[in-house]
Parts: structure tokens; sequence; C-alpha cells
């Protein structure tokens, strides 16, 4: 929905502001790269043979849209630990398909209520329930976006009531994986039943039994 370090991340609505006259590729790949990312990742420039298989271009939106505010192409050089929130076993489309796998995850773990989780990553109630946490892991040597959370307006939500919105999030920075259910060798995943039902006052932990 990110590859600036910490100081980097304080700039980055200035450097919106100036319409990117600022460069964002000076620094090693550590000083650009979040805090948890660093030293498993490098960043790959325009001209490198992999950037395309990011597809940056589905990852970063325009303001209102979800997706990132600004990307970052990135290959993992070691294997990284991803979450991704999703609505259960029982819930299919007409293709008789979950949401597990898609294209938007995290690598930081489910942490806080399930309300602050949807808002940390612009997620509207009708595209996730939030209800199930898959852990996977992305591989050495795949290649994804990075970046922080773009706003997402009640339009996008599709809430006409005009109350359902988010904002953009500089934090919690998101990983964009495009077409994942066609990496397996990238995105592994266990099966769905090693994942857990959320507890929704405490994500980080399983639901109580009932």
């Amino acid at each position: 929905m990110f590859a600036l370090h910490s100081v980097s991340r304080a700039l980055l609505p200035l450097l919106v502001l100036l319409g990117g006259c600022v460069s964002l590729d000076s620094g090693s790949d550590d000083e650009r790269l979040p805090t948890q990312l660093a030293g498993k990742a490098e960043v790959l420039a325009t001209t490198d043979a992999d950037y395309p298989r990011a597809v940056i271009t589905s990852a970063v939106k325009a303001a209102g849209e979800g997706g990132v505010v600004e990307g970052t192409v990135i290959r993992l050089t070691q294997d990284v630990t991803v979450w991704r929130m999703w609505s259960g076993p029982t819930k299919k489309n007409a293709s008789g398909l979950t949401n597990r796998i898609g294209g938007w995850w995290a690598y930081d773990a489910p942490k806080g209520t399930q309300a602050q989780y949807r808002t940390a990553y612009e997620i509207c109630n009708g595209w996730n329930d939030l209800t199930w946490v898959a852990k996977c892991t992305l591989k050495a040597g795949a290649v994804v976006v990075i970046g922080p959370g773009q706003s997402v307006s009640a339009q996008t939500c599709g809430d006409v009531t005009g109350v359902e919105n988010y904002p953009a999030n500089q934090k919690d920075w998101q990983t964009y994986v495009d077409k994942p259910w066609a990496r397996p060798a990238e995105l592994v995943c266990p099966a769905d039943t090693e994942d857990y039902q959320a507890d929704p006052a405490d994500i980080s932990k399983a639901k109580a039994a009932s």
C-alpha cells in the first residue's frame, strides 16, 4: 500500500510536495530500507533486469486509491517472514477461492485491535474481514515492492455514505507481491490449517474458543 530509513520517512511528505525534486536513491541499501529489512534485501535500480517483475505501477497509486504512496523495488537476499490477514476458510468468491493469497502483505506481525490494523493498512471493510492470520515466507530472490500505505477514499471503499475512509500511513509499510498465486517458489505458505482466527481485541493472539 515502501525505501527510506526512519529519518527519510519523516521527510517523505516534503519530498512528495517537491514532486520528486529530491533524489531518494542516495545512500546504501540499508540506509534506504526499513530497519526490519536491513541486511535482508537490496534495492533495485530501474535498469535491473529483475525490476519489471515487481510491477510497481500496480502498487503505487494516487491519493484516495489505496496501494502505496511511493514504492521501492527490492530483491530479497534472505528469507523474510510475511503476514496477511484474510477473511477465513469459509468465505469464498464465485470461483470458490478465499482471499488468503493476495497481493498485499506485511513484514511486521499483526498487532493491536482489528480496527487499528484496518486503519494502519488502509483496508476497506468490503475488501477483507481481517478475521484470520496467515504467516508465510518470502524466499530469497523474490522481487517485490515496499512502501508506505496510500490513503483510501470512501468512493474507493464503495461507501455511498462517505464515512469509511483511511489516511495515508508512513509508519506501517506494506509489501506488494504481484500475482503471488503464480509465484509459489517465491511466496511459500503452509496449509491454511496453520493459520489462526484472530482475537479482534488483540490480533496477535488467537480468538478464544467459544
